[in-house]
């Protein structure tokens, strides 16, 4: 199976995207993750994308196509996360026969409190939020013992800029897939529990057809 998820900044694909690979047997592959580890490394391709990323604006196309069609030629059974977010990259991969596209949606106040309060280990990556997903020690990991950041693209200036790109060249993808028919909507508002089980059958389901 070959899914793909939609949603804007904050909607929480990538909870959604690691519950899934791992109830269903299914490669996560995350564009943002591939993109912080080259930027993490200083490699070419992490610091031509870390002059996009600290503004809040999205890796342009041709950057993005290399990266994922060299990630997923071949491979089955993988969730995409974080791709495609523009028409042009959407067209790149329709060979590869995607079986369902599920768009997280979430209203943009919700997305900005979400985002806002998101921290981040600055030694092994794990995420947190002041207010919903809290540590134990207040600006500490629990599982390293490091220090919690914020994000540069999770601050308010850059969020607004996010927004600004999401709804021009992302938000379209809605409309391209659902004339595809392969368009499937969650409401990402409710406890994450609840959104876990909504998809959970939406996969069922479509495992079943």
């Amino acid at each position: 199976m070959k899914l793909i998820l939609l949603g804007a900044p904050g909607s929480g694909k990538g909870t959604v995207s690691d519950f899934l690979a791992n109830k269903f047997k299914l490669k996560h592959i995350s564009t943002g993750e591939i993109c912080r580890e080259e930027m993490a490394k200083n490699t070419a391709f992490g610091t031509e994308i870390k002059h996009y990323m600290d503004k809040g604006n999205l890796v342009p196309d041709e950057l993005m196509i290399k990266v994922v069609n060299s990630t997923i030629t071949g491979k089955d059974d993988y969730i995409l996360d974080g791709f495609p977010r523009t028409i042009p990259q959407a067209e790149a991969i329709i060979s590869q026969k995607i079986d369902a596209v599920i768009n997280l949606d979430l209203p943009e106040s919700a997305v900005i409190e979400r985002l806002s309060g998101r921290r981040m280990c600055q030694n092994c990556n794990s995420g947190y939020h002041i207010k919903y997903i809290k540590p134990k020690k207040e600006g500490i990991c629990d599982k390293c013992g490091s220090k919690l950041i914020q994000r540069p693209d999770d601050t308010p200036k850059v969020i607004s800029e996010r927004f600004k790109d999401y709804h021009t060249k992302t938000k379209p993808l809605v409309e391209y897939y659902q004339k595809k028919k392969l368009l499937h909507t969650i409401d990402a508002s409710p406890p994450p529990e609840t959104v876990r089980k909504a998809v959970t059958e939406l996969v069922k389901e479509l495992k079943r057809n």
